[in-house]
């Protein structure tokens, strides 16, 4: 059985297997890095309170502790599906099991002493190796995301320093048996960070010297001796200027050991003679839990992608496209899957985010294909200058290798184009944009991920509330929820499913917030939605989860007419939609409002789009079709389109300035559904300010 692993060494990260955990940002995750930092050694609860409070704790930390230690378990132990639990309570403290979770700090500390005990039994190249596997546990800087100031002011430093040791020795090995050429690029990264690491500035000049810049290894020392003076008011110490003094005289001793005569280079895979690269990256997060509701469509990747071959003229490998509306579980469904496929890749698996819908800009080719190369153990300096060069140099790396490449989020074909791989790899991609030309030009087959039907809906709705609510499950003496089981909460649940209109995002941010607050029924969360401003129903602080704002990066790169006519559209449908807190009419700033059954089902087509934008018909068809690109709207017949059925309305908050929308010559919005008794008027002129980049 998989243990948990707990991830400290860059971002905080709790998985089990290949499924990611969801630990509850703030202090548990304080309490849980607390407890992982000591692995296997019991934490007193005073220590445990001034890491989450400081020296000043609450007088009810202990009972707060003890409520968190009970949510820890709840998430931790139900994913290894068994009674013993990885957090022990032991004499006025708690201890995270050695066992049962494995604790990337603790892993760290052991391969570097291994590689220690191997430097004498078997020499530098096995101590080589061990190193690299230490510091290969290293994701970012240690600790991100924790909140713990105690912990960040007590612990960090230790951590950053056993990893420049590690970083250091690892160096110093390198310049006597490898290239030391191939050290440059991180020793100049490590002076970035920290330029005050005389030890590095050292080995820098060293490498320079030893690879024939004498003259760039003098300089180095002059730019250290000034940064020294400027910031501390003192000159380097007698090691740096020993060395400085034997490069001046050129000292034989600065020649590398004889052990160098059997130096070992890295050059990418393309320039080798000798065969592919033994580095193999396996670059996937892990997934969401629970994934559920996606039996098809993951049978259909597994039918697509092993039929998949070069049958089409021009096209640059196998590639499959995945997508569908925000929010719709396009990332989740392509991570799952590809966890699960890992033999499929024997020569590796990368994942890049191209962040071609979130709040920054989209990557450019260029630094993509340097992200991609550098993930394959290409070092930063043998990176080509140009696209076209850093293309060809990619295809080259993965020539003969069945490497996936899933690349996340992708804004339109050209990001993508140079990315693709040779006949040998496969590219999964994802993005809310159709990406007609990638089908076009590059062979892509597509999958089109669409909404879950409400039983779907229900059911992940249920195992998630099933997760985080055991207090529901308990018995009568310690139950402080009712039983979903009851008919009422059962249709309380099903009416949160509705809520949702079929998206994954928005059923894990009600099931969140169900779980912020255990003593609430479902029948009361329900109440409390409907009484409040509907925005607030899917509002989180995190801007990349936030319900709203990742709907509205699907806005991103329209033109000012093609979202205009979906604000207007979107509008009326709203206005003729259940609200969630029943407004009378449409207000400023309008939000996200849960769709009647039929709200969904209102038609336009280009003669109507045409009359409410004062354009040709044309001219409407083709902005309905840039509308459907990007999944705002669907075809429901030749001429006639509709926004999703089932999904969320979002109608756009004000942006005042961003795109001044304010005179649609509309008196009053007629589309089919929306005439006669009852119909929907948007008097003129509408202002509809839509964002967009």
């Amino acid at each position: 059985m998989h243990r948990i692993d707990v991830r400290l060494l860059g971002a905080f990260e709790v998985t089990h297997g290949t499924a990611r955990l969801t630990v509850s940002a703030g202090r548990q995750q304080t309490l849980l890095a607390a407890l992982a930092l000591h692995h296997g050694q019991i934490v007193p609860v005073d220590h445990i309170a001034e890491c989450l409070w400081g020296i000043d704790p609450p007088a009810s930390a202990r009972t707060t502790i003890r409520s968190y230690i009970k949510r820890l378990r709840r998430v931790l132990d139900e994913a290894r599906g068994t009674e013993e639990s990885v957090i022990e309570a032991q004499r006025g403290g708690y201890r995270l099991s050695r066992e049962l979770v494995s604790v990337d700090s603790t892993e760290f500390r052991e391969r570097t002493e291994h590689a220690a005990a191997v430097a004498v039994t078997a020499g530098p190249d096995a101590e080589a190796a061990a190193l690299d596997s230490a510091l290969a546990l290293w994701r970012g800087p240690a600790l991100s995301g924790i909140h713990g100031p105690t912990l960040h002011r007590d612990v960090l430093p230790s951590l950053e320093e056993a990893r420049l040791l590690a970083v250091h020795r690892r160096i110093a090995i390198g310049l006597e048996l490898e290239d030391p050429g191939d050290h440059i690029p991180l020793l100049r990264q490590t002076l970035a960070l920290d330029p005050l690491q005389e030890r590095f500035w050292a080995q820098l000049m060293l490498a320079l010297y030893r690879t024939g810049r004498s003259a760039e290894a003098l300089r180095e020392y002059e730019r250290c001796r000034r940064l020294l003076g400027d910031r501390l008011g003192v000159d380097p110490g007698p090691e740096l200027r020993e060395l400085h003094q034997q490069m001046l005289v050129a000292s034989p001793g600065l020649t590398a050991s004889a052990g160098r005569a059997g130096v070992r280079t890295r050059v990418p895979v393309g320039l080798r003679t000798g065969g592919p690269s033994r580095y193999v990256p396996r670059q996937l997060p892990a997934g969401d839990v629970p994934f559920t509701g996606r039996v098809d469509e993951l049978a259909a990747l597994d039918r697509q992608l092993p039929d998949m071959r070069r049958d089409v003229p021009g096209c640059t490998g196998n590639v499959l496209l995945l997508d569908g509306p925000a929010g719709v579980g396009k990332t989740a469904l392509a991570i799952h899957w590809a966890n699960g496929r890992q033999e499929r890749y024997p020569g590796g698996q990368i994942y890049l985010d191209l962040e071609g819908f979130s709040t920054r800009d989209p990557l450019s080719p260029a630094d993509a294909l340097r992200a991609l190369l550098i993930g394959l153990g290409v070092a930063d300096n043998e990176v080509p200058g140009s696209v076209g060069e850093r293309s060809a140099l990619l295809r080259s790396e993965l020539a003969g290798r069945r490497t996936l490449l899933l690349l996340d989020n992708v804004m339109c074909p050209e990001q993508i184009r140079p990315l693709l791989p040779g006949p040998a790899g496969t590219a999964l991609v994802t993005s809310r944009n159709q990406l007609r030309g990638l089908v076009v030009r590059n062979g892509a087959r597509r999958l089109t991920l669409a909404p879950f039907d409400h039983e779907r809906s229900a059911d992940l709705l249920n195992r998630l509330l099933g997760a985080r609510r055991p207090a529901e499950r308990t018995g009568p003496a310690e139950r402080t929820g009712p039983d979903r089981s009851e008919p009422a909460e059962r249709a309380a649940l099903d009416e949160l499913a509705a809520l949702c209109g079929g998206l994954p995002l928005a059923l894990r941010i009600l099931a969140e917030r169900a779980a912020r607050q255990p003593e609430v029924s479902l029948r009361r969360l329900v109440t409390e939605i409907r009484g409040e401003e509907p925005l607030n129903a899917f509002r989180l602080s995190e801007d990349g989860t936030d319900l709203d704002t990742v709907l509205s990066w699907s806005l991103k790169g329209l033109t000012e007419a093609a979202a205009g006519l979906y604000g207007v559209f979107a509008a009326a449908a709203a206005a003729s939609a259940r609200p969630l807190a029943a407004p009378a009419a449409i207000t400023a700033p309008a939000t996200i409002t849960a769709p009647a059954p039929d709200a969904a089902e209102k038609e336009i087509g280009p003669a109507e789009a045409a009359g409410l934008l004062g354009v040709s018909r044309e001219e409407a068809l083709c902005l309905l079709d840039e509308l459907v690109q990007v999944h705002l709207v669907e075809r429901c017949g030749s001429d006639r389109f509709r926004l999703p059925a089932g999904c969320l309305i979002r109608v756009p908050r004000t942006l005042a300035g961003v795109l001044p929308v304010s005179a649609l010559p509309v008196s009053a919005l007629t589309v089919r559904g929306l005439t006669g008794p009852g119909a929907v008027r948007v008097p003129a002129p509408v202002p509809v300010p839509v964002p967009v980049p």
